[in-house]
């Protein structure tokens, strides 16, 4: 059977209304969104009259890092079909396509700055995935993962550079006792330094970079439609990084980094389906979740929570793969777990 676009009409029009929704405030359902985004408000708000409290964004954030989780399997169906810059283009080129077919009234209307500012930290967010991508093709998993977690660091340290502020103590808490459940967790072996440790630490700022300027660019902006501009901008902007790396690194106009990451384009039943999950869910749907709550809360507060990312991972091993759960593995999620619970006991008493 012949592709029909006409046959994606309902499905994203239902994902479209569920998104409204459930982000949208209930005031401003069936009345026209007010045509300044810029406005800075004392206080944001969410659900109309109602406050989005910091433990509901983590709580949203905690949701789209479990996706992100089970992106690792799905991602990693993907990139044994396709090399890493192709295959990361080819999954934001369609994020960006559905987010344009479900939002484009909002998208057409958005201002210069939240365009630039929306391709900037796609750049930021593509170079760190091509980053994190690249260097589990010259170390392990373990010790890829842990430099991504380490981006924890990063944080505290460049916003302090840059805007002077200062770790809250609930989460200087949180992030020390999340750092010793993710060195658990992972069981990351240092015998040496290779070439994918320096890659893991060069992506360490870059992440860090964008957690911070996410929510620089994005907090006093109120209005779904300036969450909408925000996402479809950040996911055209990681396009470019992509498909610069593809041409330059992996198309053989240069020697080859890695064998692997010179590959033909093969579109296996599992190629699609882990592109298709990786372009909708870990894409589209933790983006705008991410993008729409992390005003509300800290960039460190943020990136603790995304700590839940390779406990999904795992249990999304164990269930499709059979992979064993050894103790490391449960000792070492249960203190992430209580570094989560800490930070956001932290909120609750400091907010008193």
């Amino acid at each position: 059977m012949a592709f029909n676009p006409r046959n994606m009409t309902k499905p994203l029009a239902f994902l479209k209304a569920s998104i409204d929704h459930f982000l949208a405030p209930s005031s401003a359902i069936g009345q026209p969104e007010a045509k300044s985004q810029e406005k800075v408000i004392p206080k944001l708000k969410f659900h109309g009259n109602r406050h989005m409290k910091n433990w509901q964004a983590d709580l949203l954030i905690l949701f789209g890092a479990s996706i992100w989780g089970f992106s690792f399997i799905f991602g990693r169906w993907g990139l044994a079909d396709c090399s890493p810059g192709l295959f990361m283009f080819m999954r934001f080129a369609l994020a960006a396509l559905v987010t344009y077919v479900l939002f484009a009234k909002h998208i057409k209307l958005t201002p210069k700055k939240n365009r630039n500012e929306g391709l900037i930290l796609g750049m930021m967010m593509g170079g760190g995935y091509l980053l994190q991508t690249y260097s589990l093709n010259f170390t392990d998993v373990a010790r890829a993962a842990f430099f991504t977690g380490m981006c924890l660091l990063g944080i505290p340290i460049l916003n302090y550079i840059l805007f002077r502020d200062v770790i809250k103590i609930n989460s200087l808490v949180g992030l020390v006792i999340v750092i010793i459940g993710l060195y658990i967790f992972l069981d990351p072996s240092f015998k040496g330094i290779n070439a994918g440790d320096i890659v893991g630490l060069i992506s360490i700022p870059v992440w860090a970079l964008y957690m911070i300027y996410l929510s620089v660019y994005t907090t006093g902006k109120t209005g779904m439609g300036a969450t909408y501009q925000y996402l479809f901008w950040q996911l055209v902007g990681v396009l470019p990084v992509g498909l610069l790396t593809f041409i330059v690194l992996e198309s053989g106009l240069t020697p080859p980094l890695h064998p692997d990451l010179v590959k033909g384009l093969t579109l296996s039943n599992k190629f699609v389906i882990g592109l298709i999950f990786n372009a909708i869910l870990a894409s589209v749907i933790t983006v705008l979740l991410h993008t729409s709550s992390q005003k509300y809360t800290t960039p460190i507060q943020a990136m603790i929570c995304f700590q839940a990312e390779p406990i999904t991972a795992t249990i999304a091993a164990v269930f499709i793969f059979n992979e064993k759960l050894t103790a490391h593995v449960v000792v070492g999620g249960a203190i992430i777990i209580l570094a989560i619970l800490v930070s956001e006991l932290g909120w609750k008493f400091s907010a008193k």
